[in-house]
């Protein structure tokens, strides 16, 4: 998770940071389909909610901190995909903090708004999530419930060692027990041979 977050923090800062630098207001990546084209947003997706620039970043910090309190209760998969979620967030967060604004670039054919890295990836990681508690959580859980597996395995291996060895332990006590009250039988008949030998 903590990775994920980093890598996804980086990337969007740099890209950022390139971009404006630059100082090129639209630069095209693909003819016809992809163009980077600097802008900013007070608010969210599509410019909504741009004059509660302050509320949506007290949000998104609240958001951010309950995902980094409860993440250890996910698997790994989706501790990967909250980390995306937290390092796009974080990304923009700067932004507000920094600029007041966010800075956005990536312009597509048939895509209405701009938008950045931090924005992708938050989109990205939340499908994923998504997809993880419709699906069963197949992307990550195979290896928790494979280690579970093994760990049961061992618990119950132990515990038929245990009870082999009470059975071993039980079954060998109760041929002693038999053999001694064999021989004890014995000598005694033997001290009768003896008295009557003797008589």
């Amino acid at each position: 998770m903590v990775l994920a977050l980093v890598l996804v923090l980086l990337l969007d800062q740099i890209t950022k940071v390139l971009i404006t630098e630059a100082g090129v207001f639209r630069l095209t990546v693909i003819p016809g389909f992809l163009w980077f084209e600097r802008a900013t947003n007070t608010g969210i997706a599509f410019g909504m909610f741009s004059s509660h620039t302050d509320q949506i970043t007290i949000i998104s910090i609240a958001v951010v901190i309950f995902l980094a309190i409860y993440y250890t209760r996910f698997s790994r998969a989706q501790q990967i995909f909250i980390g995306m979620i937290m390092g796009g967030a974080l990304g923009n967060i700067i932004d507000r903090i920094r600029f007041g604004k966010v800075v956005d670039f990536i312009r597509m054919r048939y895509y209405p708004a701009i938008f950045n890295v931090a924005d992708s990836f938050i989109v990205i990681g939340g499908i994923l999530l998504a997809l993880t508690y419709l699906w069963g959580d197949k992307f990550g859980s195979k290896g928790d419930e494979k280690r579970r597996g093994m760990e049961t395995g061992q618990i119950f291996a132990r515990e038929a060692s245990k009870l082999d060895i009470s059975l071993y332990d039980s079954e060998s006590y109760k041929g002693w027990e038999g053999a001694c009250g064999w021989l004890d039988q014995k000598a005694e008949l033997q001290s009768e041979e003896r008295r009557d030998g003797e008589s």
